[in-house]
């Protein structure tokens, strides 16, 4: 009998905590997290206990929930931040006359100059990503299929094994709050903390639900259609915060070449997607040009270490271990433009590598039965991949006042790689001591 099990998504469940051991959805303090939302909602713990049995293929189903997190902490913890630049910028020409640049810079992305010697620059900034796809399948309508099988206490005998079939809509939304800070230690180097504060919402919700009962003889001897469930779930607080420090390299007339590095703390609540599991470190190179319009490229590479949203199981060994959060190389390409002395408007095109990423495919799992031929049940696969995510990024900044800068974008995918989110809007607020 082919039984291939638990075909995607055991969603937002069974990823391991290292030292901690496996995350329990069926009970205890993690069975009240969000990665635990679509296992209760497709009623996989229930079916499982009611039954008295084990999941077939849990060592696949540990794996492909791994696979899950892993994509969602991945991105999550990676999603495009507003940027520490706000005000004009004074620049000393080749006759060490002063010269004011009213280009107030880019939005999401980062510029090649600092914001001076002990200069302080404060900003905040409010969006909300709306997902509705993950690598082109619908969250609304997700196939899932999974399979429990009762034995005979006290045996490995089986004594039957109910498949189960399900499409599930997930409903995940992040309303982000991201605050800034900025010093300038030196007239070439300046340090940054971002801090994040998230609400995550998660609602699941199973339809369209059948099982099957097979006894020990692969003969299809019940089946049942399930009830609906609905799973919802709202978390709130602090999430990966990051550090940044940047020196200018080079300082011409109006380009600048500089060269940074980003890190970013796992403090957030990485089980409620409020933070990622693990540590990164971004070290890039940003240039930028000073004019009316003013163009800016910059490039990294992100690196991660271990996080328990990517536990994966070794099907030979048996043993599972806890997985470096994918990453990747970044860029960011843009310009903007000053169209007055108080207004820019800004365009940016940001991509982000995965590399060895989990990545999600339709498939099927085949029910085969003595008495009445193959069943075919429509799920979901994960395979491992590469990929990269592009974004459009376009808006405007207005500083009515001094250093005092306001802005708002809108930042649009423009490929169907990994979680998509509707067009999502960026409102913020700023000012430059």
């Amino acid at each position: 009998m082919k039984r291939r099990t638990l075909e995607l998504l055991l969603f937002t469940t069974m990823t391991t905590a290292g030292a901690m051991g496996q995350i329990n959805c069926s009970s205890g303090a993690s069975a009240q997290k969000l990665v635990c939302e679509f296992p209760f909602a497709a009623g996989v713990f229930k079916n499982d206990t009611a039954l008295g049995g084990t999941l077939n293929g849990i060592k696949n189903a540990e794996l492909e929930a791994g696979f899950f997190n892993s994509a969602i902490a991945a991105q999550v913890s990676q999603l495009p931040l507003a940027s520490a630049s706000a005000g004009t910028v004074v620049r000393y020409n080749k006759q060490s006359i002063p010269e004011t640049f009213n280009n107030l810079g880019p939005i999401l992305t980062d510029r090649a100059e600092t914001v001076g010697k002990h200069r302080l620059f404060l900003g905040f900034t409010a969006s909300q990503f709306v997902f509705t796809d993950i690598d082109g399948l619908s969250l609304g309508k997700l196939p899932f299929a999974y399979s429990a099988t009762a034995f005979k206490p006290g045996t490995n005998t089986v004594l039957s094994t109910t498949y189960t079939t399900t499409n599930t809509n997930l409903n995940f939304r992040i309303d982000q709050f991201i605050a800034v800070a900025t010093y300038g230690v030196t007239d070439k180097l300046d340090v940054t903390v971002i801090v994040p504060s998230e609400r995550v919402s998660l609602g699941a919700t199973t339809i369209n639900s059948s099982s099957y009962i097979v006894n020990s003889s692969n003969e299809l001897v019940y089946s049942y259609n399930n009830p609906r469930n609905f799973s919802p779930g709202t978390a709130s607080g602090v999430g990966d915060i990051t550090f940044n420090v940047k020196s200018e390299i080079w300082r011409g007339e109006r380009a600048t070449f500089s060269g940074a590095v980003n890190v970013r703390a796992a403090t957030g609540d990485d089980q409620n997607y409020l933070g990622s599991g693990a540590w990164g470190v971004s070290p890039y190179l940003v240039y930028s040009y000073l004019a009316r319009i003013s163009p800016h490229a910059k490039i990294g590479y992100q690196w991660n270490t271990n996080t328990e949203l990517n536990f994966q199981i070794n099907p030979t060994t048996n043993v599972g271990s806890n997985r470096a959060l994918p990453g990747g190389v970044q860029y960011d390409v843009g310009a903007d433009y000053a169209a007055t002395r108080t207004l820019t408007f800004a365009a940016d095109l940001l991509g982000s590598q995965y590399l060895n990423t989990p990545e999600l495919s339709r498939s099927t799992t085949t029910l085969q039965t003595t008495n009445l031929g193959n069943i075919t049940l429509p799920s979901t696969s994960p395979v491992t991949a590469s990929y990269s995510i592009s974004n459009v990024s376009a808006g405007l900044k207005w500083g009515p006042w001094r250093n005092l800068v306001f802005s708002g974008n809108v930042l649009f995918q423009v490929n169907n790689n990994g979680l998509r989110s509707r067009p999502t809007p960026l409102v913020g607020i700023a000012y430059k001591f």
